[in-house]
C-alpha cells in the first residue's frame, strides 16, 4: 500500500524472510522507500530501510577474476547502490567501518572464511549521468572533462592522508585541468609508486600494506555516449572532441587492467 509520505509498505512475514535476501530490522522498520536510495552506508545506517542482500556476490565477482566487469541490468534494479555497496566494502577507508555496515550480512560469512578480505583497494568512482546535457559536441566534450577530473579530484581528496603531501598540493601539482586523460595516467602512476613504496618498505601496519590497488567503479559508463551518438549519422561524433575523449578514457582503463 502507499501512504502520504512516498513510501510503499507491506506486511512482513516472519517465516518468509528466513529464505530470503531481505535483510530488515523487524523492531524499527517502517516503510519501504519508493524513492532511490543509492548510498550503502546511509541506507545500512538508517534501521527504518529495508535491505536486498545482494553481499553474496562480493565473493562471485571476486572470484571470476576478471579485469573489467559489466553489470547490465534494467533500470531501478539497483545498479547504483551495488557499485556504493561494492565501494563501500572494498574501500580502504571504510575498512574501520565494516561490523557496522556488513555484519549480518551474506559477504560477512565469506569473510569469516577467509574467502574475501574486506578494504584492499583505493576506491576511484565515476558517474557519467552526471554530465550536463548540451547540443554542441564542444561543450559535451569540456563537459566530460570537467566529470572526470571532479572525480579525480574527489579521489585525491578521500586518500591524501595515504598518498603524502596536502590535498590542495596533490590537486595543483598533479591534475592538468586542460587534459583529464593525461591526470588520469598521472594519478594511476602516483598510486602504483605509492604501492611500490610501501611494499617496499616492509612496515605492515602501513595503512596501504594490504592495498592491491585501484578500484573502478563506473557508473552509467554509457550515458555520456548515448545521448551523442547517432546511429543514423555516425560522422559527427565520431569527429568530435567528444569521442576521442570517450576512446582515450577507456583506453587508459584498459592499461590500468
Amino acid at each position: 500500500t502507499a501512504n502520504a509520505r512516498g513510501l510503499s509498505t507491506a506486511r512482513l512475514l516472519p517465516q518468509k524472510q528466513q529464505k530470503s535476501s531481505l535483510r530488515i530490522a523487524s523492531d524499527t522498520i517502517q516503510a519501504f522507500p519508493r524513492c532511490s536510495v543509492s548510498n550503502f552506508s546511509k541506507l545500512r545506517a538508517n534501521k527504518r530501510f529495508a535491505y536486498f542482500d545482494r553481499t553474496k556476490y562480493v565473493f562471485v565477482l571476486d572470484s571470476i577474476g576478471a579485469g573489467v566487469l559489466l553489470f547490465l541490468r534494467p533500470r531501478r534494479f539497483g545498479k547504483s547502490l551495488t557499485l556504493s555497496m561494492l565501494e563501500h566494502f572494498h574501500g580502504v577507508q571504510h575498512r574501520a567501518q565494516y561490523g557496522e555496515l556488513f555484519k549480518d550480512l551474506d559477504v560477512d560469512q565469506d569473510v569469516k572464511q577467509n574467502r574475501v578480505t574486506p578494504g584492499q583497494y583505493l576506491i576511484l568512482k565515476f558517474n557519467f549521468a552526471k554530465v550536463r546535457r548540451t547540443r554542441d559536441l564542444n561543450e559535451a566534450a569540456q563537459g566530460l572533462a570537467n566529470n572526470i577530473i571532479q572525480s579525480l579530484e574527489e579521489f585525491y581528496g578521500d586518500y591524501y592522508p595515504y598518498l603524502g603531501g596536502s590535498l590542495d598540493q596533490l590537486i595543483s601539482k598533479e591534475i592538468n585541468q586542460g587534459d583529464a586523460i593525461y591526470s588520469l595516467a598521472n594519478l594511476v602512476d602516483i598510486v602504483d609508486h605509492t604501492l611500490r613504496e610501501v611494499k617496499n618498505g616492509g612496515d605492515k601496519k602501513h595503512p596501504l600494506a594490504n592495498v592491491k590497488g585501484i578500484y573502478l567503479l563506473a557508473d552509467e559508463y554509457d550515458a555520456f555516449s548515448n545521448e551523442y551518438m547517432d546511429p543514423h549519422n555516425s560522422q559527427p561524433w565520431a569527429a568530435s572532441a567528444a569521442s576521442s575523449l570517450v576512446k582515450g578514457f577507456w583506453a587508459t582503463v584498459k592499461e590500468m587492467v
